[in-house]
C-alpha cells in the first residue's frame, strides 16, 4: 500500500475509534446521570420531598403514595399511578386533567435542565466532531418545539375532539370511525392512508387538516430552526464519513423539515414516507427519533408528536464498550425461525405476498442497543423498553426496519423502584425471590431474558404482516389491541422451538409478572393494545393450569403450578398459530380478540374465562385501593438479606 493512502487509512481508522470512545464517554455519562435520578427512590419519605416537586407536593395530600406517584411521573414517565391515587382521593376528571397538565410541564423542565447538562458535556470536552456536536443541538432546537407541540396536541386531539367524540356517540367506537370517514388522508392515487398526520375538524362533515396549518405557531418555529440551522450544519466539514454521515443527515432533515411543513392532506403520506426512507439510511451510533408511533389515538390513529437522540452501546451486532459480540437474536436466526415455522401454515391468497414481505424485512434489519439520549414530546409521557419502526410496510419491504432496545435503563430503573405491596399480596415469597435473585445478582442471565422477551418482541412485530395488513385487519380499529401479544409471542416461539430451554422458568415467571402487571393498564387508553396483550396471556396462563386463583387477596391470590410448564408451551404455540392464521388471512383483529375478552357495560375489556375474570376485576380493585403503596421490605434490606442467606449456605 502506497504510504500516503496508509497514512490516511491509518487517520481514517484513529477517526472512527475516537468516536466510538467518544459514544462510550456519553453513555458512562448518561448512565451516572440516570443512576443519580434514579436513586430518588431510594430516599422516599415525606420528610425528604426532591426540590423539584416541593411545591406541587405542597397542593395535595400529604403522604408517601401521592409521593411515589409523582416521582413515578418524572421518572419513570408513567402517569397511571399519580391518576389512580387522585381518584382514590375523589379529584374530579377535569381536577386530575389539570394536575396531570401541571405535571407534563414540571417534566418537560426536569428533563430540559438534563438535556442542557449533556450538551454542555459534550461542548465543553469537545467530544465527537464538529458535525456531530451540531448536529446534537439542531436536534436539542426541534425537541424543544415539540414539546410544546405535543402539548397542544393532546389538548386539542386526544384531550379534546376525541373525548367530544366518545360523549357525541356513546363510546361507539364502530360510529365514531363511521363519522371519521370523511377525514382519512387519501393520497392523489387513492390509497387511504393506515395513519393520518393531521386534525379532523368538523364543517358539516370531519375534515383532515394538516398538522402545519392546526399548529400555525409551532410549526412557524419548527420552519425558522430548520431555515437556520440547515445551513450551518451544511457549512461544517466532514471528518469521518462512515460515523458523521453528513450527506444522509441533512437529506433526512430535508426530508422532514418538507414533511412537517406539508399542509396539502393528499401528500402527507407520502412525504412522510420520504422521511422513513431517508431516516432507513442513516447507520450511525447517534439515531434520531421522529413521529413514528401512534397508540394514543385509538380512532384516526393520529402519529404523535415524539422527537428523540438514540445512542448505541451495541452498534453492528458489538458492544462498543467491551468490543464483545452482543445478544445471539438477530435478523440471520430470526429469519431461519420464520421460515421453518411458515413452511408449516396453510396457503392462503396472501401467504406469499406476505412471506415476501417479512422475509425482505428481515433481511435488512439494522438493530441498535443503547439509551434515549435526548427525548420531547410524547415521550415524555413514556420512553420504549424497545422499538421496532418504521410501522409503515411499504418502506419496509424495501429498506426493513430499525430495531432499538434499552435493556440497560430497563435493568437499573427496575433495580431502583421500591418492592409493592400489591405484588406480595399476588405472589408467593419464593415467587417473588426467583424474580429479584435474577434481577439483582443474574445480571447475565436477566439480559438473555430480556433478550428473549424484549428483542424477541420487536422481531415478533416483523412477522406476518405486508404492506396493507394494518389497514385490512383494523376495520373495527382493533388491530394494535392483537398485534402486541403477537409480537410477543415471536419472542416466546422463538424459544420454545430454537431455543436451549435452560432460561425456560426464567422466561415464564417474567411472562407471568408482566402479564398480571398489565392489569393495572386497563383504563389507559394509550397503553389499551398492552393491556389486551396481558388478557389473552392470563387466559392462556390459566387455561395450561400453570397459573391459579385462590379466590382472594387476603394471603398470595395466586398458586403456581410449574410441573405444568409442558402445558403451557404446547398451549402458547398452538395460540400462536392460531393467531397467525387471523394474519395470513388478513381478518379482521375482533374475530381473535373476541375469542378473550369482550366489553362491560362501561366500554372496558374484560376476559371471557370465569376465573381470570374473577382474578382481573378484584385484582384491578386491590391495585386502585393499594396500587401505590410500598412493602414493608425495601430493595436494599432484600438485597442484604439475600447475601447473608447466600454466605450461610456456602460456609
Amino acid at each position: 500500500m502506497p504510504p500516503m493512502k496508509a497514512l490516511k487509512l491509518l487517520r481514517k481508522n484513529k477517526m472512527e475509534d475516537k468516536i466510538f470512545s467518544d459514544i462510550v464517554r456519553i453513555y458512562r455519562f448518561l448512565e451516572d446521570e440516570n443512576k443519580a435520578i434514579n436513586a430518588l427512590y431510594e430516599n422516599l419519605s415525606i420528610q425528604n420531598v426532591p426540590s423539584f416537586l416541593e411545591e406541587i407536593f405542597a397542593s395535595l395530600p400529604q403522604n408517601e403514595e401521592i409521593l411515589l406517584a409523582l416521582l413515578d411521573r418524572v421518572l419513570s414517565l408513567k402517569e397511571a399511578s399519580l391518576e389512580n391515587i387522585l381518584k382514590k382521593f375523589d379529584y374530579s376528571e377535569e381536577k386530575i386533567l389539570e394536575i396531570k397538565d401541571l405535571m407534563l410541564l414540571l417534566t418537560e423542565k426536569f428533563y430540559t435542565q438534563k438535556h442542557q447538562n449533556l450538551l454542555n458535556f459534550i461542548q465543553s470536552n469537545q467530544i465527537l466532531t464538529p458535525f456531530l456536536r451540531e448536529l446534537i443541538g439542531v436536534v436539542h432546537k426541534i425537541g424543544l418545539c415539540f414539546n410544546k407541540f405535543f402539548r397542544n396536541w393532546q389538548k386539542a386531539l386526544i384531550l379534546g375532539i376525541n373525548r367530544e367524540l366518545k360523549e357525541k356517540y356513546h363510546n361507539d367506537l364502530s360510529a365514531i370511525l363511521g363519522a371519521l370517514q370523511t377525514s382519512l388522508e387519501v393520497t392523489r392515487d387513492g390509497e387511504v392512508s393506515d395513519r393520518s398526520y393531521s386534525i379532523p375538524v368538523l364543517r358539516d362533515t370531519y375534515q383532515a387538516v394538516a398538522y402545519v396549518d392546526f399548529f400555525q405557531e409551532e410549526f412557524l418555529t419548527f420552519k425558522k430552526i430548520f431555515e437556520e440551522s440547515l445551513p450551518i450544519l451544511e457549512s461544517i466539514q466532514e471528518i469521518c464519513p462512515k460515523l458523521e454521515q453528513k450527506e444522509a443527515y441533512l437529506k433526512y432533515l430535508k426530508a422532514l423539515q418538507q414533511a412537517l411543513l406539508q399542509n396539502d392532506t393528499r401528500e402527507l403520506l407520502e412525504s412522510w414516507r420520504e422521511v422513513d426512507r431517508c431516516w432507513m439510511q442513516i447507520t450511525s451510533p447517534l439515531q434520531i427519533g421522529h413521529p413514528l408511533e401512534y397508540y394514543e389515538d385509538h380512532f384516526r390513529r393520529a402519529v404523535a408528536p415524539e422527537w428523540d437522540l438514540r445512542i448505541a452501546r451495541i452498534y453492528e451486532g458489538r458492544d462498543l464498550s467491551t468490543n464483545a459480540s452482543s445478544f445471539s437474536i438477530n435478523k440471520e436466526s430470526f429469519l431461519g425461525f420464520y421460515q421453518e415455522l411458515t413452511l408449516g401454515m396453510p396457503d392462503t391468497p396472501f401467504k406469499p405476498e406476505v412471506d415476501k414481505c417479512v422475509e425482505e424485512s428481515l433481511k435488512k434489519v439494522q438493530s441498535y442497543g443503547g439509551m434515549p439520549l435526548l427525548f420531547y414530546g410524547a415521550e415524555l409521557n413514556g420512553l420504549f423498553s424497545a422499538q421496532v419502526v418504521p410501522n409503515d410496510e411499504s418502506v419496509s419491504a424495501k429498506y426493513g426496519k430499525k430495531i432499538f432496545y434499552f435493556p440497560d435503563r430497563v435493568r437499573e430503573l427496575s433495580c431502583a423502584k421500591p418492592f409493592m405491596l400489591l405484588s406480595s399480596k399476588t405472589f408467593s415469597q419464593d415467587f417473588l425471590d426467583f424474580n429479584r435473585e435474577l434481577l439483582y445478582f443474574r445480571k447475565e442471565d436477566w439480559y438473555k431474558v430480556y433478550e428473549i422477551s424484549t428483542i424477541g418482541h420487536e422481531f415478533g412485530h416483523i412477522l406476518w404482516v405486508s404492506f396493507d395488513s394494518e389497514l385490512q385487519m383494523n376495520k373495527s380499529g382493533e388491530f394494535k389491541n392483537i398485534e402486541e401479544f403477537k409480537a410477543t409471542m415471536g419472542g416466546l416461539a422463538y424459544y420454545f422451538l430454537k431455543g436451549d430451554l435452560t432460561l425456560l422458568k426464567e422466561l415464564v415467571f417474567n411472562t407471568i409478572a408482566r402479564a398480571v402487571s398489565l392489569i393495572a393498564w386497563q383504563r389507559e387508553n394509550e397503553v389499551l393494545p398492552y393491556y389486551c396483550e396481558g388478557l389473552i396471556h392470563l387466559d392462556v396462563l390459566f387455561s395450561s393450569q400453570i397459573l391459579s386463583y385462590r379466590g382472594d387477596f387476603e394471603n398470595i391470590a395466586l398458586s403456581i403450578d410449574y410441573g405444568k410448564v409442558k402445558a403451557l408451551r404446547d398451549l402458547y404455540l398452538e395460540t400462536y398459530k392460531q393467531l397467525i392464521i387471523i394474519y395470513l388471512e388478513k381478518m379482521d383483529a375482533k374475530e381473535f380478540l373476541m375469542r378473550y375478552m369482550k366489553k362491560d357495560k362501561k366500554g372496558v375489556f374484560k376476559p371471557i374465562k370465569t376465573e381470570v375474570l374473577a382474578f382481573v376485576e378484584d385484582y384491578y380493585k386491590m391495585y386502585q385501593e393499594i396500587g401505590q403503596r410500598v412493602d414493608s421490605i425495601t430493595p436494599q434490606i432484600w438485597t442484604r438479606n439475600y447475601i447473608r442467606k447466600h454466605n450461610e449456605r456456602s460456609c
